[in-house]
């Protein structure tokens, strides 16, 4: 009795234990630090912040190319037309220049009317292939002259220089007033009695005109055109195409 006693004894108080051992509280499970929320958004944002950044930077740099590109570009721009203005100036400044003096007069005292002058080049470099076509007659006062015409039907001289024309080195141009014939020719003019009384009564008066076409010494074309004349009867629209033919070429290339 008494060791049956003595086991239920002992299996109370056991069981008592047991029921007043401490239970321990429930805890949440902690997360793991590498897998927090936070530092996911923290390296979210980082990573934006750096792509911004790397795309700043990279339109920083695109733009400095840009920028020297065109920079490069402009003064490559600016240096052709620096290069083209001082060739076209060298060009003005080195040609050959044609030029023809009027005549100081057309004298009515001998046997023809002389056209004295000489074609002059004026500038630093000869002239190559000159030549002239020129007309000088006498004409009445209701004549419409067609100044500068050398067209067909329009019978006129046509001149030749020698070889090439050097600088300070004039050609001699001697010719005569007189009638151009349509089959080619001319027939000189004598200054008789009446003709120059006719000249000086206006009813009949002298005009001489031409065109010089030439070369420089960069193959680029180039003409003078002149005109004058002598006495009262030349009228008013004559003399101002006259005036308006003389004129002289602005080629550069």
């Amino acid at each position: 009795m008494k060791g049956r006693y003595a086991n239920k004894r002992k299996k109370q108080k056991t069981a008592e234990h047991v029921a007043l051992a401490p239970v321990k509280p429930k805890t949440f499970c902690q997360e793991h630090p590498d897998n927090r929320e936070e530092d996911h958004m923290e390296e979210t944002e980082h990573n934006s912040r750096s792509r911004l950044n790397r795309f700043w930077d990279g339109l920083k740099k695109n733009w400095r190319v840009d920028l020297a590109i065109l920079v490069s570009t402009l003064a490559l721009t600016a240096y052709f037309q620096q290069a083209c203005i001082m060739r076209k100036a060298m060009r003005v400044d080195q040609r050959a220049w044609i030029s023809m003096p009027f005549p100081n007069s057309f004298p009515l005292n001998g046997m023809s009317i002389p056209v004295i002058t000489q074609m002059i080049n004026s500038g630093k470099t000869p002239a190559k292939g000159l030549k002239i076509d020129v007309l000088a007659s006498v004409f009445n006062k209701d004549d419409k002259v067609a100044v500068g015409d050398f067209s067909v039907g329009h019978p006129h001289e046509r001149l030749h220089a020698p070889g090439v024309v050097f600088p300070r080195d004039p050609v001699p141009i001697n010719i005569s007033v007189g009638d151009y014939l349509p089959q080619g020719g001319k027939k000189a003019t004598v200054p008789d009695e009446a003709l120059r009384q006719d000249i000086a009564n206006g009813k009949r008066f002298i005009l001489f005109y031409g065109r010089a076409t030439y070369h420089d010494v960069f193959e680029v074309e180039h003409f003078t055109q002149f005109c004058t004349g002598s006495g009262p009867g030349i009228s008013s629209d004559t003399l101002k195409d006259c005036l308006n033919y003389n004129e002289i070429d602005t080629n550069e290339e």
